[in-house]
């Protein structure tokens, strides 16, 4: 099944809920205790020799596998993990709920870690995570090779009899490094123990595992064929740097560092295969503009890399290399803006479980400001920036955030111990677009947003960000989890518009969001490229400040050109080549891209509706509506732009996405013989039982 809600758009900007999920694995609940292995349950496993299954425990002490068996054990289970391992600290209290659940059934968990720093480090881990299964130390390789096993986290279910009786994933939550499988989790350790409990052949025995390589190897000999010696002073570490340091170093948002030579030897091949596969650094964009974004490294620099580690990853001299800019410190507002004006606090900690799919909810920071604010920065300022992954942020009427907050519905999650003061649903207002003042400036609009690496959003300086009278803000959280519990209270900061030697405010032009609504009604299953195009041209001269492209999981790669007049061929804006629903961002000019009346700016994205897709829901495919659930789809690209005219005084590009939506749910009701009326044998009408106001109307 999947569970899925609407999430209120308050902001103007559908970021949607990833609300398609059931536990993290945890498909065991309400299993009955007891049961055993039988000896000849699958008689064809891979077969161990039981004398060669040893680790060492704290102490240096060999553990045999009649250790790791116990008197009343039947199955071992052997978890691969590595404490640095994102994963690994993900799955740990996964796999230490599993073990509770089943150590009365004859089944020990045993976790194994090839490599480790300090014993002071494995200890950290099981505290953190909250792990109690025991875990030792194979730092000679034996059981990683005797097994196979390539990454962490990896387990290897074991009988009695030394026999491979399930090998792989905990769960599918990842089938792809890097990429969290949407929708409800496959339960594959689960599926696997209670087949081998029940006595029958475990459906799936392999699955394929996607996490850390386990032996990242150490500086090697140089070979023979390297042409060129870099060194990580002079050559890796400027390149870090710039490309990925901003988030990789301590206390930041990516899970491990690599700040240091040490980290960099340890991670530098599974950040080769990240760069090459094009999932980092997140969100690349290809552009023909101004527009910034992360840009995909070259093709020499990845050679760079690599012949760096066919060299044997030499260290160099740290006095020879560059000098270089410190990273900022991102737990503190933007220095160079000064202190804010203004800051707003968030209404109550929140807290994240430690398991569970990922959070989103929508934030109120009041403000119910009496006047307009014009306003040149605005930074979001997470306090913990290991869960908080990206935020959407904007201005609404005071009196709808009220109505939001009052009529919240319960918090939609999957983890007893989430507690966030938010609200999650539309409360019957999900496209409700407030009519614009008089002087036609919408009075709900997107603002800005926030990914890691960002710091403060700035206008360009002939221009201003204005919050009308009478809004609260409201931010769009995304919270990653972390493997344990964390807690959070982010800040906005705000920067008012600077004023002249008189007193008097300078600037003449304001920021805006402008909406483009692609066109269509359902995007069929079983359809690998289904085009879908948007498009919107400037009724004045304005400047592009910043480009929002958005849409939801089936999407694969999207790209938005302009046509400008009395230009022969279009110039590309922006593609994303490989388009990540959870790397959403807003990619601004630098500077300000000029554009005459009559422009024409056209979005185009290209939807994947078949199981080849690792981001789809359902499997097998359903049809996905148009419509603002996650688990449907939509194109709704946004535009910032800077002008001294109002661009779209009835916000009518939002009106026409509501216009394109209700007449996909109009028709979405008829192919489900969903009827908001029924006819009574006298002719007469009734109201169908099966109708929902909230979300057909």
């Amino acid at each position: 099944m999947i569970r899925s809600n609407t999430l209120f758009l308050s902001i103007g900007l559908s970021a949607c809920l990833l609300l398609s999920a059931a536990l993290l694995g945890y498909a065991w609940v309400g299993y009955a205790i007891g049961g055993f292995v039988q000896p000849e349950l699958q008689e064809k496993a891979v077969q161990l020799p039981l004398a060669a299954i040893k680790a060492k425990d704290s102490e240096g002490k060999e553990v045999t596998f009649e250790d790791f068996l116990g008197q009343d054990g039947s199955v071992v289970c052997f978890a691969f993990l590595y404490p640095d391992c994102p994963l690994s600290q993900r799955y740990g209290p996964v796999l230490h709920d599993i073990q509770q659940a089943y150590q009365n059934r004859g089944v020990r968990i045993v976790g194994i870690i090839c490599e480790l720093k300090s014993q002071d480090e494995l200890r950290l881990y099981k505290e953190e995570y909250g792990i109690d299964f025991p875990i030792y130390t194979d730092e000679e390789f034996h059981l990683v090779n005797q097994m196979g096993v390539t990454v962490t986290p990896e387990v290897v279910v074991v009988n009695a009899q030394g026999g491979v009786l399930y090998q792989g994933r905990v769960d599918d939550r990842y089938r792809e490094r890097g990429v969290k499988t949407p929708g409800e989790p496959e339960p594959e350790l689960i599926n696997a123990l209670e087949d081998v409990l029940a006595n029958r052949p475990v459906r799936t025995p392999k699955t394929e595992p996607a996490g850390c390589p386990i032996d990242r190897p150490e500086p090697v000999a140089p070979s023979p064929n390297a042409t060129h010696e870099f060194t990580f002073y002079n050559d890796i570490r400027p390149f870090l740097r710039a490309n990925c340091q901003v988030c990789h170093s301590p206390n930041n948002t990516a899970p491990f560092s690599l700040l240091t030579y040490s980290d960099v030897v340890d991670w530098i091949e599974l950040g080769i295969d990240e760069i090459e596969a094009r999932r980092m650094p997140p969100a690349q964009i290809e552009t023909e503009t101004t527009l910034l974004g992360p840009k995909k490294p070259t093709d020499a620099q990845i050679k760079m890399l690599k012949d760096w580690i066919s060299a044997g990853k030499p260290e160099g001299d740290p006095a020879s290399g560059p000098t270089l800019e410190p990273i900022p410190d991102y737990s503190k507002f933007d220095s160079n803006l000064g202190p804010p004006d203004l800051i707003l606090e968030q209404d109550g900690e929140t807290t994240l479980g430690a398991t569970g799919i990922d959070l989103y909810a929508n934030l109120v920071y009041k403000l119910n400001n009496p006047k307009d604010l014009r306003v040149r920065a605005v930074q979001f300022l997470p306090r913990n920036r290991k869960i908080v992954h990206h935020t959407l942020i904007g201005h609404v009427p005071h009196e709808i955030a009220v109505e939001a907050i009052t009529t919240a519905s319960p918090l939609v999650s999957d983890s007893k111990d989430d507690k966030v003061n938010g609200f999650w649903d539309p409360h019957k207002m999900g496209f409700r677009n407030p009519v614009p003042r008089p002087d036609g400036y919408p009075r709900m609009a997107f603002l800005c947003g926030y990914i890691p690496g960002t710091r403060a959003i700035k206008s360009p300086e002939d221009a201003v960000i204005l919050i009308p009278s009478g809004s609260d803000l409201i931010v769009n959280m995304h919270y990653s989890r972390s493997g344990k519990i964390e807690t959070d209270t982010s800040r906005l900061g705000i920067w008012f518009e600077k004023s002249n030697d008189k007193g008097q405010a300078e600037h003449k032009r304001n920021m805006q969001l402008i909406y483009m609504s692609g066109d269509f009604v359902v995007i069929p299953p079983g359809v690998k490229d289904f085009r879908v195009k948007a498009e919107y041209t400037l009724p004045h001269d304005s400047d592009l400040v910043l480009c929002i492209p958005h849409a939801h999981q089936l999407a694969r790669w999207i790209e938005i050109n302009l046509y400008e007049p009395n230009q022969p061929q279009p110039k590309l804006l922006v593609r994303i080549p490989r388009w990540d629903f959870n790397w959403q961002s807003a990619y601004y000019a630098g500077p300000p891209i000029p554009l005459l009346a009559g422009t024409r700016i056209e979005a185009i994205a290209s939807y994947d509706n078949t199981n080849d897709n690792p981001f789809n829901s359902f499997n097998p495919p359903h049809p996905a509506w148009h419509a603002e659930n996650t688990v449907d789809e939509m194109l709704l690209p946004m535009l910032g732009l800077s002008s001294s005219h109002v661009l779209d005084p009835t916000q009518q590009g939002f009106a026409d996405f509501v216009s394109k939506v209700g007449r996909s749910r109009f028709v979405r009701r008829l192919v489900e013989h969903r009827y908001k009326y029924l006819a009574n044998p006298d002719g007469s009408l009734r109201r169908s039982p099966d109708f929902n106001s909230t979300t057909d109307e």
